[in-house]
This record gives C-alpha cells, sequence and structure tokens, in this order.
C-alpha cells in the first residue's frame, strides 16, 4: 500500500510551500510554513553578509601589551 506525506503550514493549516530551518540560542528548529507566511517572515529578515562588519578594526601587534610571565621568579645572583 503506498502512502503520502502532506506537508501543512504550522501557522494556518494550508499546504506548505516550503520547509525552514531557524537557530536560536544554540537550538535548530524546523518549520513548514505557507507561502504568504514564507513571505511575511522573509519581509523582516536580512541576508548575512560574508567577513567581518565594517567598522571592526583589530589592535595592531605593536599596541598589544605582552603577556606576563607566569611561573617561578629568575634566581638573582649575590656577589
Amino acid at each position: 500500500m503506498a502512502e503520502k506525506t502532506i506537508l501543512v503550514c504550522d501557522s494556518c493549516g494550508r499546504p506548505a510551500a516550503e520547509t525552514i530551518t531557524i537557530k536560536v540560542s544554540r537550538g535548530n528548529y524546523v518549520k513548514d510554513l505557507c507561502s504568504t507566511h514564507v513571505n511575511e517572515l522573509v519581509a523582516g529578515a536580512r541576508r548575512p553578509r560574508p567577513g567581518r562588519r565594517k567598522g571592526v578594526v583589530a589592535k595592531p601587534a605593536a599596541d598589544q601589551t605582552t603577556p606576563k610571565r607566569r611561573g617561578r621568579p629568575p634566581k638573582v645572583k649575590t656577589a
């Protein structure tokens, strides 16, 4: 016997057009949405840009402080 799986929109119950994955604070969520709800979701979204954001600059190597030594202090020679 054959079976057919029909995906329905998780918001309204109409046939789903797409399945989306949402990543929120270490969790992945999957939702099936109709074309109306997909358009609503995408309307308020933005595409991620590759690379760093503008205005973010790392400190030059000369400005960085050297790490402090850890461990036993050096021996002091006496005359």
